[in-house]
This record gives C-alpha cells, sequence and structure tokens, in this order.
C-alpha cells in the first residue's frame, strides 16, 4: 500500500506541473505588456491546454516511480449503461437548459441565424436563413444526436480527463472523502482555465465584474461537470467515460450561440458555461454527488 506522503508527492507533482505550464506564461503576459494575444494563443491551443494534464501525468508517474494502473480503457462497450449514460443523458441536460435559457429569454432568439451564416459562410452555411422555433429545435436534436457519437471529440478531451479524471481524482480520494475530492478535483480543474477566461474564452469581455466573475463561474461549472464526469470515473474505474461527457458537452454545449442575438449576460446563457444553461445539468450533478460516498477510497 502506497504511503500518504509519496500520495501527496504525486498530486503536488501534477499540478505544479499543469499550473506551471499555464499560468507562468499568463503572469509574465500580465507582466510584459503586449505579449496577452500571443501567449493566449498558445495556451489556448488544443495541444496545449489539453495536453498538458496527460503530460504531467506521464512526467509525475515517472519522477514518483508510479507504477500504479491509470483507471483508463478503450474498451467502452463492455459497459454499454456507462456508456449510454456518459453520451445521452449530461448532453440532453445541457441540451434542455439551452431550451430554458430562451423560454425565459425570448426576445434573445435570432430567426435570421446570423452568427451561422457569419461564422460557417464560408463553408456553405446560407447567408439568409429564416429559422422557426420549430427548426430550432431540430437543428438542435441534430446537434445533440452528433455530440453522442463523435467519437473523435472523445479522444481529444481525453488528454484532459486522462489527467483530471484518470489520476489526479484517485490520487485525491485516497487523501480525503470521496465527495471532497471531486469537489476539489473540480475546482481545480476550473482554476486551469483561469488563463484562458481572463483573455475572453467562453465568456469574452462584456459582462459585470469581468474577467474575475468568468473565472468564478468556470469553476462552478467545472465542479458541475465534473460531478458528472468524476461520479461514471469511480464507478466504472475507467476516466474514457469522463472524456466522452466532456466531449459531448462540448458540441452541444455550443449549439444555443448559433441561434442567440447575444444581447444577455454571457453568465447567464445559453451555453453551459452560463448558470441558466448549466441549471438542469447542475440538478443531475446534485442527485448524482448525493448518491457518492462519504469516506476515503484507499
Amino acid at each position: 500500500m502506497e504511503t500518504k506522503d509519496i500520495t501527496k508527492r504525486r498530486i503536488i507533482t501534477f499540478l505544479s506541473i499543469v499550473f506551471g505550464v499555464l499560468y507562468i506564461p499568463w503572469m509574465i503576459a500580465v507582466i510584459v505588456p503586449g505579449l496577452g494575444e500571443t501567449i493566449y494563443a498558445i495556451i489556448s491551443f488544443p495541444v496545449v491546454f489539453m495536453g498538458t494534464p496527460a503530460l504531467a501525468v506521464l512526467i509525475t508517474r515517472k519522477w514518483t516511480k508510479d507504477t500504479t494502473p491509470i483507471i483508463f480503457s478503450t474498451k467502452i462497450f463492455k459497459d454499454k449503461k456507462a456508456l449510454l449514460f456518459s453520451a445521452l443523458l449530461p448532453g440532453a441536460a445541457i441540451f434542455l437548459g439551452t431550451v430554458l435559457f430562451f423560454l425565459i429569454f425570448p426576445d434573445d432568439l435570432d430567426f435570421q441565424g446570423r452568427y451561422i451564416s457569419e461564422t460557417y459562410g464560408a463553408f456553405g452555411a446560407p447567408q439568409d436563413l429564416e429559422l422557426t422555433i420549430g427548426s430550432m429545435l431540430i437543428m438542435g436534436f441534430i446537434v445533440y444526436v452528433i455530440s453522442a457519437v463523435a467519437f473523435p471529440v472523445w479522444y481529444i478531451a481525453l488528454g484532459e480527463d486522462i489527467g483530471w479524471q484518470g489520476y489526479l481524482l484517485p490520487l485525491l480520494c485516497r487523501k480525503m472523502p470521496v465527495k471532497c475530492a471531486i469537489l476539489i478535483n473540480g475546482a481545480l480543474w476550473g482554476l486551469a482555465h483561469a488563463p484562458l477566461i481572463y483573455y475572453g474564452m467562453n465568456y469574452g469581455a462584456g459582462y459585470a465584474g469581468a474577467p474575475y466573475t468568468g473565472i468564478v463561474m468556470m469553476i462552478f461549472v467545472t465542479v458541475v461537470l465534473g460531478t458528472w464526469m468524476s461520479y461514471i470515473t469511480l464507478k466504472t474505474r475507467n476516466c474514457m467515460y469522463a472524456a466522452i461527457i466532456h466531449g459531448a458537452a462540448d458540441i452541444i454545449g455550443e449549439a444555443g450561440i448559433w441561434i442567440s442575438l447575444s444581447t444577455k449576460s454571457s453568465l447567464l446563457g445559453p451555453t453551459p458555461t452560463g448558470i441558466i444553461g448549466l441549471s438542469i445539468l447542475l440538478t443531475g450533478a446534485v442527485i448524482l454527488f448525493l448518491q457518492m460516498p462519504g469516506d476515503v477510497i484507499e
């Protein structure tokens, strides 16, 4: 059995690498004027941001002589219930959260699809769109189905999830009660996003308290989404299901932007990074969290 000291050392090593790679350039950019855009472009690049946790796992395991198995397997079809849970339920909750946002703010619906035309016009999207409530719902359902089966995105997200869910979460569970470990793991994952939120990712710049309220909100979002991911990871001992949840959330989470006039604060929605867009996912997270054990997992 591993000592608590070596577990603590591995936690500190992993976090030092991740936050060192992401925060040191950010701090330099804050101090030195004119570097912000360059630093943001570097740390937001998927290979860097999503790959750093995976790299941290490799270095930590090598440095601390960690030979314990990582809770990861690509054999996801062996547990069909876990696969369906991961691919379908969080995405459905996000979809419903988006619908709820537009029920509360129907005046924010863009029936001309300006965002779609401007963003995807070069790829063949028509310049003049006439959308209806029905066509928007159909479009959202199609994106939801795509999010559930877009396996390439699962593997893109895996770089983050093999670090936070596959490696750090089990280490935290050896040091503290499981519920505490889930909350802390989610909060740390959110803090890793702080440099990106600082430069406008997800929330832009025109919201109250920017960028600090955006950073706080992102931490809340990752705690909520992380609860779903931690639940299935600990239940199956396989963080690949967390990557499926993460990938599905990334796809369906963008759908609301396509039909939004963006007249409301990004802290509200329509994406799941806003409190209304997140609300259904939050409800599910609370239910799952209450089902988790409260003791330490050795």
